[in-house]
C-alpha cells in the first residue's frame, strides 16, 4: 500500500482517488508492452522497399499518434458512461486517458527532438526547426491540464460541469491528433529516395500534391467483398423502404450492418495501406497485423492492470473505516479478503424486512410504507417497496419472505442496523368511516355489531355491517352504521 488519501468521517464523491498501491512492476509492465508494440510496427515498416521508406530527416516517435487516440477512445467512454451515470467507472476510464496522453506527451517532449529543433540564424536570432512539434508539446500539456480539471470536478461531485469540459477536451484534443499525427503519423518521400523514384514523383500530380507514392494496392479483392454486402444491405433496406408496413426494427438493424461493413472495408484499405505499397505479399501482411494486433491488446491489458492499482471510490458517501496503513504488505492470499476503505452511501436508505406469506400476494413493487424507527419513536418516515423476494423462508413453521423498502430523503440522519417496522400500504381509501376490529362480531359475509341505543340503561341493538377495506386496527365500514353513532369495543376483560 503506498499511499492513503482519506480517513474515517471523511466524505467523499463518486470517482475520488482513495487510495494507491505500489504500481512499479505495472507501469514496468506498460513499458515492456509498448515495446512490444514498437517492435510489431517496426516489422511491418522494415518489410517495406527502402526507396519508400521516406523518413524524414528527424522522425518523432510514431507511437505517440497512437497513445493520443487511444486516449481519444477512452474520453468517448468517460462520456458514456457519465450519460449512465457510472461515474466510478468514468473516473477509472478518465485516469487512464490521463495515463496514455501523458505517455504520448513524453515520447514527443525529450531531449533529441527539443535540442535538435533549436538553431540559431545568421542574425543570431533563436529559430525554431519543427515548430509544428513544438506546438503539438504545447497544445498536449493544455490537454492534460483540462483532463485533470475535470478530474477535480468529477471528485468533488460537479458532474454536469464535467460533461462540459469533456466536450471541450475532446475537441481540442482531436486538434492536437491531427497535428501530432502530421509531425510523426506519415511517412513522406523524401530526398534520400532514388533516381527512379524521384522521376516517379515528378510525374505524378497525386505524388506532388501530398508528398505520397501511388502504387498498386493489391488488397482490393478483399475490402471489395465488403462492399458487395454493404450493397446487398442497401438493396434490402431500399425495398423495406418501399413496403407500408415495414419494420423499423429489422431497417435499423441492416443499416447498423451496412455501416459496420463500410467501417470494416474502410479499415482494411487504411490499415494495410502503407504495408501493400512495398508490394508485401498478403498472408505476410496480415501475418504482421495480427502480431501488432496482438501487441496492442497486451498493451491494453497491462494499461488496466496498471489502473487496478488505484483504489477509486464507486459512489458517493462517508469513510465509515480505513483497514490499511501506508506499507502494508497486500499478498495475492489475504488481498481479497482485506477491505482497504469501508465506504458507505449514506444518501440512500434501505430498510430490509420480512412479510408473512399470508399477505405477500398483497404487496406489489412501488407500494407506499409508513416506516417508524425503534430508536426514534415520534418520526415517520416514507418508503416505497423496491424488492420482492420470489423465494421464501420458513422460520418456526412460519413462511415468510424478505422485502425490502427504499426511503425517501429526510432530514433526520438514519444509522445502518436499525430496528424498524413498516406499514405497507396496500389499498388506500379516502374519507372512509372507520371502526375498531374488536368491535366487529360474527363471520365473513356475515358481520355485526351492537350499536348503543341507550348510554343510561346500556341498551344495544345488534346490526348487520358491510365491511370494506382493513387494516391491523380498523374496518372500513360500507353501510350499516352513521358517523356519530357508538359501538360496543370488545376487550380482553370485556366490555
Amino acid at each position: 500500500m503506498k499511499e492513503i488519501f482519506v480517513e474515517e468521517g471523511d466524505r467523499v464523491r463518486g470517482g475520488t482517488l482513495l487510495a494507491k498501491l505500489d504500481d512499479t512492476a505495472h507501469k514496468l509492465a506498460v513499458a515492456a508492452a509498448q515495446y512490444d508494440v514498437e517492435l510489431a510496427m517496426n516489422e511491418i515498416v522494415e518489410k517495406i522497399h527502402p526507396a519508400l521508406m521516406g523518413y524524414p530527416k528527424f522522425y518523432p516517435d510514431a507511437s505517440a499518434v497512437l497513445r493520443a487516440e487511444q486516449a481519444q477512445d477512452e474520453l468517448q467512454e468517460v462520456g458514456e458512461l457519465m450519460q449512465q451515470g457510472k461515474y466510478q467507472e468514468a473516473a477509472a476510464e478518465l485516469r487512464l486517458a490521463q495515463h496514455d496522453l501523458g505517455a504520448s506527451y513524453y515520447m514527443l517532449n525529450v531531449p533529441a527532438i527539443t535540442q535538435s529543433s533549436e538553431y540559431y540564424n545568421e542574425g543570431g536570432q533563436p529559430v525554431d526547426k519543427y515548430p509544428n512539434i513544438t506546438k503539438a508539446v504545447g497544445l498536449l500539456e493544455q490537454d492534460l491540464e483540462g483532463l485533470a480539471e475535470m478530474q477535480l470536478l468529477m471528485e468533488r461531485g460537479e458532474y454536469g460541469e464535467a460533461l462540459t469540459e469533456l466536450r471541450v477536451a475532446q475537441t481540442k484534443l482531436e486538434e492536437s491528433r491531427r497535428l501530432l499525427q502530421s509531425v510523426s503519423g506519415r511517412i513522406r518521400v523524401s530526398q534520400r529516395i532514388g533516381e527512379c523514384c524521384r522521376q516517379l514523383v515528378q510525374e505524378t500530380d497525386i505524388t506532388r500534391a501530398t508528398g505520397l507514392v501511388p502504387l498498386a494496392y493489391p488488397d482490393t479483392s478483399t475490402s471489395l467483398d465488403w462492399l458487395k454486402q454493404v450493397q446487398e444491405e442497401l438493396q434490402e433496406i431500399q425495398n423495406l423502404m418501399e413496403q407500408e408496413e415495414r419494420d423499423e426494427v429489422e431497417v435499423a438493424t441492416l443499416l447498423r450492418m451496412a455501416q459496420h461493413d463500410i467501417e470494416m472495408s474502410h479499415t482494411i484499405l487504411e490499415d494495410n495501406e502503407l504495408i501493400f505499397r512495398g508490394g508485401l505479399n498478403l498472408h505476410a501482411s496480415r501475418a504482421y497485423s495480427l502480431q501488432l494486433q496482438a501487441a496492442e491488446l497486451a498493451l491494453k491489458n497491462a494499461k488496466e492492470d496498471l489502473m487496478k492499482t488505484e483504489i477509486l471510490a464507486p459512489f458517493d458517501g462517508t469513510v465509515v473505516d480505513v483497514g490499511v496503513k501506508q506499507n502494508d504488505q497486500l499478498s495475492s492470499f489475504d488481498y481479497a479478503s482485506v477491505t482497504a476503505v469501508h465506504l458507505v452511501d449514506t444518501s440512500t436508505v434501505k430498510m430490509e424486512g420480512v412479510v408473512d406469506e399470508i399477505d405477500i400476494y398483497q404487496v406489489k413493487l412501488g407500494q407506499e410504507a409508513v416506516i417508524t424507527v425503534d430508536a426514534l419513536p415520534d418520526e415517520e418516515f416514507s418508503g416505497k417497496v423496491t424488492f420482492i423476494s420470489p423465494f421464501g423462508t420458513e422460520e418456526t413453521g412460519v413462511v415468510e419472505f424478505a422485502v425490502t423498502i427504499s426511503l425517501e430523503p429526510t432530514e433526520v440522519e438514519l444509522r445502518g442496523g436499525l430496528t424498524a417496522t413498516a406499514d405497507i400500504v396496500v389499498v388506500k381509501h379516502q374519507n372512509v368511516l372507520l371502526i375498531p376490529n374488536r368491535a366487529v362480531k360474527g363471520l365473513v359475509g356475515d358481520y355485526w355489531v351492537e350499536v348503543v341505543i341507550d348510554e343510561a340503561t346500556e341498551e344495544v341493538e345488534k346490526r348487520q355491517v358491510v365491511l370494506g377495506a382493513e387494516s391491523g386496527q380498523f374496518s372500513e365500514v360500507i353501510s350499516g352504521l352513521e358517523k356519530g353513532e357508538k359501538v360496543v369495543v370488545g376487550g380482553a376483560r370485556g366490555s
